[in-house]
């Protein structure tokens, strides 16, 4: 039996209850003030974020969490903004970092796998998708990035599926450019027809909506489509950098190139250091094989990014197509100051070298590639003409083989075959190997400059004009060319003809400022390369 309480203890219980109560809310509310200011840090970053001011929403959260390492809310918006900002490493470090923190932060989880898809790292992607849906199942920003992710899969009924868990309340415009997708995949042109006016209805308000179907189509060569979804777009919506980029990329791919080099100049006149734009105008002057103009865009692209191999790499490549070897030189020099052990350092060094007829100089780079890929088409090739301008033809027979052996009908080595074999003194095997490697590629002018002299040594008449046309046609200024053509028509008999390539051979070698031939073989162009 509990003992009597009489009015006084129940009193001072209740005085002694009530000053506990104070002294714990004193407690808390002197000990933990950090709380409420981080969850005002913690507000104030994430509208940052939605604005788009990423500098200073990760300055802030530097500072957050130098007084908070421990904060699993700030871990997920740093790697929120390192993933707007495409750092995808640096998003994966911070965000494993708050899972580990609050291993339940479905948050985090997904923008994990936003980060794992950017990579093209779809299973660690999907995985991290489900795990969200096992935490919140009812989450629909998971359900609309699986939907993408199935989508970008070519897994079309399982993004369907994935659509179809988010509540029509929770449905955005973003889902309409993944539906539109998902019926173009299943040839449903109905649908799809159906969600792309949809999405055309909120182009206006949304205008990166249009882009991201665009690319999708772009990404599987639906170049005309894309287009015309573009085209249909552009009156209705801000044509931004992104929008004119993928317009230039379907101009490109449905081989409209200089609409396409008009749209990208739109983007550069705006944003002049726009490296998309820069990138993307240099791939399509090197479709319409203006190397030098590559070669001006992939120059500034480099200035102001000079720590980029890809670029050195595409830059490089211009300069040999361009027949500019010294300046490939230079930048494969730059390259490999990059990266020291590159292979692609070498590589380049061993094409510029050889295509400024430095044979010697540039037999090692060639033989450091070959120690690594013993069986690499271009620099067998590549080595094959350096112990053919070396006089080394038993040397250059075995790199020949092999490149032969990957690909009988291979017109670089076919070219180098016929010149051995011509050296050697078997004529026929030269005519022979030179048939069958402008055969293969017909626009290689030396090859077929060199047909049509062998052709007129060997008294065939008609295979000498004719190729020695083409190679005309395909090198006008090649006095050389002119003049053996000038011989195959003057034994035609077809003396105006020969008299007007005579003139032409001899205005052009005025032009020329004499320099001794030093070797039989042209370097490796853009011309020699199939």
């Amino acid at each position: 039996m509990l003992p009597h309480r009489t009015a006084r203890n129940t009193q001072r219980g209740r005085a002694h209850t009530v000053a506990a109560v104070l002294l714990l809310c004193a407690f808390l509310f002197n000990a933990r003030p950090s709380l409420r200011a981080q969850s005002s840090d913690v507000a104030e970053i994430t509208v940052l974020i939605r604005q788009g001011k990423l500098e200073t929403a990760d300055r802030r959260l530097q500072g957050l969490l130098a007084k908070n390492p421990d904060s699993a809310k700030a871990r997920t918006l740093l790697g929120l903004v390192y993933l707007r900002e495409t750092r995808y490493a640096d998003a994966e470090t911070a965000l494993h970092k708050a899972l580990q923190l609050d291993p339940r932060d479905f948050e985090a989880l997904r923008y994990l796998g936003d980060a794992y898809f950017a990579e093209g790292k779809n299973d660690a992607a999907k995985t991290s998708y489900l795990d969200v849906l096992k935490i919140n199942p009812q989450d629909a920003a998971t359900d609309l990035a699986l939907a993408n992710l199935y989508l970008h899969l070519g897994q079309f009924d399982a993004s369907l599926e994935a659509a179809a868990k988010i509540s029509p309340a929770k449905r955005t415009p973003e889902l309409l450019p993944i539906l539109a997708g998902d019926y173009v995949g299943l040839q449903q042109q109905e649908k799809a027809s159906a969600e792309i006016q949809a999405l055309l209805k909120v182009a206006g308000k949304n205008p990166t909506l249009v882009p991201q179907l665009a690319e999708l189509l772009l990404d599987h060569g639906a170049f005309r489509t894309a287009e015309e979804l573009l085209a249909k777009a552009a009156p209705l919506q801000e044509l931004t950098d992104r929008f004119l980029l993928d317009l230039a990329r379907a101009q490109d791919g449905t081989a409209h190139r200089d609409e396409a080099l008009r749209t990208l100049t739109q983007i550069l006149q705006r944003s002049p250091q726009s490296l998309d734009a820069l990138i993307a105008a240099a791939h399509v002057a090197g479709e319409n094989s203006d190397w030098d103009q590559s070669i001006t865009f992939l120059m500034r692209v480099q200035k102001l990014d000079p720590s980029r191999p890809d670029i050195l790499q595409s830059l490089a490549s211009a300069q040999l197509y361009a027949n500019r070897p010294a300046e490939a030189f230079e930048t494969a020099k730059k390259l490999q100051a990059l990266h020291h052990d590159d292979l692609s350092a070498s590589y380049f060094m061993a094409l510029a070298l050889f295509g400024d007829s430095k044979w010697e100089e540039a037999r090692p780079s060639a033989a450091k590639v070959l120690a690594a890929r013993p069986d690499d088409r271009e620099m067998n090739l590549t080595m094959a003409g350096i112990d053919y301008n070396l006089h080394e033809l038993g040397e250059a027979r075995k790199h020949l083989e092999i490149c032969l052996k990957q690909n009988p009908s291979d017109p670089g080595a076919l070219y180098y075959l016929g010149l051995v074999n011509k050296t050697e003194g078997d004529l026929d095997g030269a005519i022979k190997a030179l048939m069958k490697s402008v055969a293969a590629n017909p626009k290689n002018s030396n090859a077929q400059s060199a047909l049509g002299g062998l052709c007129l040594q060997s008294g065939n008449l008609p295979c000498a004009r004719e190729a020695l046309e083409q190679a005309i046609q395909l090198s006008p200024k090649e006095s050389q060319t002119r003049y053996q053509l000038s011989l195959a028509y003057t034994r035609s008999g077809l003396a105006q003809k020969a008299q007007e390539q005579l003139l032409v051979y001899q205005k052009l070698k005025a032009q020329e400022q004499y320099t001794p031939a030093t070797a039989a073989a042209p370097p490796i162009t853009s011309q020699s390369k199939p």
